[in-house]
């Protein structure tokens, strides 16, 4: 639990979440959910191995008005200081480990945090933490990793990427080409003069015609990895998309054009 020593009029940051279990989990299930939940104030530990959660506070939703959203359970969880906060959520292993198992449990959730009084003002900047993902192309010949910070998926719909990929637009992240490294295998080069004038050079798998990453010259020692090769790629969510211009126009439109399959 808390460290006694902290003072008492210490800003405590409030970590509120809100989930709604899936109806068909047993209760043996959401018994042991709990169990490891509840240990987690004693169990996570910073870097020095000290723990750093204030509190816990966990429950049923117990209220009669009809605007809980369909959550079922309720936990209030105090830090110290921001930093403890952005432990927790992006680095802790114990902390992750259950959060990885958790997730396969719950069926939506709410999260907001919050510091007593702070009525107005911004939020804080998320953590920027790199995180190392591992990529294949189809056939498995080459293997990578590579070394994200904002593992997101930035669309490219120029005419470039519909005509190499095939398809209406391409997944994408900038990173720096030493935050890319080749496992296994030798990816061949394809050359083109960009629409800048200057080379570029796209690595892909002479086998399987997976196209791995590309390096601009007017970008210098940037590259651009194609995301969805990565493992987890189809988790990612999207961060924005360039070259809007060349967007085919029923692209946006899927959703509403195609029935639920």
């Amino acid at each position: 639990m808390g460290d006694a020593s902290l003072p008492s009029a210490a800003p405590l940051i409030t970590h509120i979440v809100l989930f709604k279990y899936r109806s068909d989990i047993t209760w043996t299930e959401l018994q042991a959910h709990f169990d490891v939940f509840l240990q987690l104030p004693k169990k996570c530990v910073n870097k020095e191995g000290i723990n750093y959660m204030v509190s816990m506070k966990a429950g049923k939703d117990q209220s009669w008005e009809p605007h809980s959203k369909g959550m079922t359970h309720g936990f209030v969880l105090e830090f110290a200081s921001q930093a403890d906060l952005d432990y927790y959520l992006t680095e802790d292993p114990i902390h992750l480990a259950f959060s990885k198992a958790a997730k396969l449990l719950i069926e939506d959730s709410v999260v907001v945090d919050i510091h007593n009084r702070v009525l107005f003002g911004p939020s804080p900047p998320a953590p920027t933490i790199s995180k190392t993902y591992n990529g294949s192309c189809h056939c498995q010949q080459i293997r990578w990793t590579a070394q994200l910070e904002d593992a997101k998926h930035i669309l490219c719909h120029c005419s470039t990427c519909q005509k190499l990929g095939g398809g209406p637009y391409s997944l994408n992240a900038i990173i720096d080409r030493s935050e890319l490294q080749i496992l296994s295998g030798e990816p061949k080069t394809y050359i083109y003069v960009g629409a800048s004038g200057k080379e570029v050079r796209c690595y892909y798998c002479g086998n399987c015609t997976s196209h791995i990453y590309h390096q601009q010259e007017i970008m210098g020692e940037k590259i651009i990895v194609r995301t969805i090769l990565l493992e987890g790629g189809s988790d990612m969510a999207v961060g924005g998309e360039i070259f809007k211009e060349g967007s085919l126009g029923w692209v946006k439109e899927l959703g509403k054009v195609l029935p639920d399959a």
